[in-house]
């Protein structure tokens, strides 16, 4: 199968639309429609149906689309390794990572990691977070960073494989004026503080997190473990919550890494248990980790090892 055609096929899957397609591949609308024309001729098959909405896939279409996919792959993993092998430090590694830590992260990783690969440049998605492990499949990025249920078999797509960086677990975080935050006897250390039923706030205003991230589907767990229904008077990302719950805006479930990287709040345990999720790396079991690769990877072990991932 021809590489260039099977790009152009995969670019007009993706968006629906021959214009489109054309205008990002930088190509005529007609040459593209060739392409298509030439391709369906050679395979005897409908490749695409025109529906509401734009184009479609037909099942032969997906077929031929997903033996393709898997071509490009093996093309673009052997174009990194034979880089690899004559020693070349140019190109490109794509990562995602959410929003949070890669501000947290990126900046303490990236000097030492530049250091060694000067010439290769660093391209990072912020904004697919919900969907990274389907672009890691696709080959689309290198690696991303995704939560995990605490059992990271759970869930999990068979062609990834799954690196457990670090454990999260869940706290209630409560405003420094908050009945509750009288009630910690003196003990500075949450993790000495005995834990807490999550209903003793159940008529509190509560900052809770978009549905659209990741770790809302891991929070909604929680709040069905104790029948809880948060009153949300605010619906932000995690790392502004705990400003608000200091302002006294609300109560807040975070994660333990944020008690460990501020000197003020009032934090409790859960009594019905740490509610546990972890921070995994993903990749493409079949593609090849470069150099650049491996050695970003292993920065970011070894930061998990140090326990510096309470920063994040």
């Amino acid at each position: 199968m021809e590489l260039k055609k099977l790009e152009y096929l995969l670019k007009v899957s993706e968006l629906g639309s021959i214009t489109e397609a054309a205008r990002q591949l930088y190509i005529t609308q007609p040459a593209l429609s060739q392409v298509i024309s030439a391709m369906e001729k050679k395979y005897g098959i409908q490749i695409f149906e025109r529906r509401e909405g734009g184009l479609s896939l037909s099942y032969e279409g997906k077929l031929l689309i997903e033996a393709g996919r898997k071509q490009l792959l093996i093309e673009e993993s052997l174009k990194k390794e034979l880089l690899d092998v004559r020693n070349e430090t140019s190109g490109i590694l794509k990562i995602g990572i959410s929003v949070n830590r890669a501000a947290h992260f990126l900046p303490i990783i990236l000097p030492r990691w530049r250091e060694k690969f000067p010439k290769i440049q660093l391209q990072v998605d912020t904004h697919s977070y919900l969907g990274f492990e389907k672009i890691v499949a696709e080959g689309k990025l290198d690696m991303a960073f995704v939560m995990q249920e605490a059992d990271v078999n759970v869930k999990t797509r068979k062609e990834l494989v799954y690196e457990p960086l670090f454990c999260y677990n869940c706290l209630l975080a409560v405003p420094p004026n908050h009945p509750l935050a009288e009630e910690t006897g003196g003990i500075l250390d949450w993790r000495l503080r005995p834990p807490v039923d999550l209903n003793r706030v159940k008529d509190d205003p509560f900052i809770t997190t978009p549905s659209k991230q990741r770790s809302a589907g891991w929070l909604n767990s929680i709040y069905e473990a104790y029948n809880f229904y948060p009153r949300s008077v605010v619906m932000i990302n995690g790392a502004s919550q705990y400003n608000l719950v200091q302002a006294g805006i609300g109560c807040a479930l975070l994660q333990d890494t944020i008690a460990f990287a501020q000197k003020r709040g009032v934090f409790f345990r859960l009594d019905k248990g740490d509610f546990a999720t972890t921070l995994c790396i993903i990749r493409r079991k079949d593609s090849y980790e470069t150099k650049s690769m491996k050695y970003f990877a292993d920065l970011i072990r070894d930061y998990a090892k140090q326990g510096k991932w309470s920063q994040l």
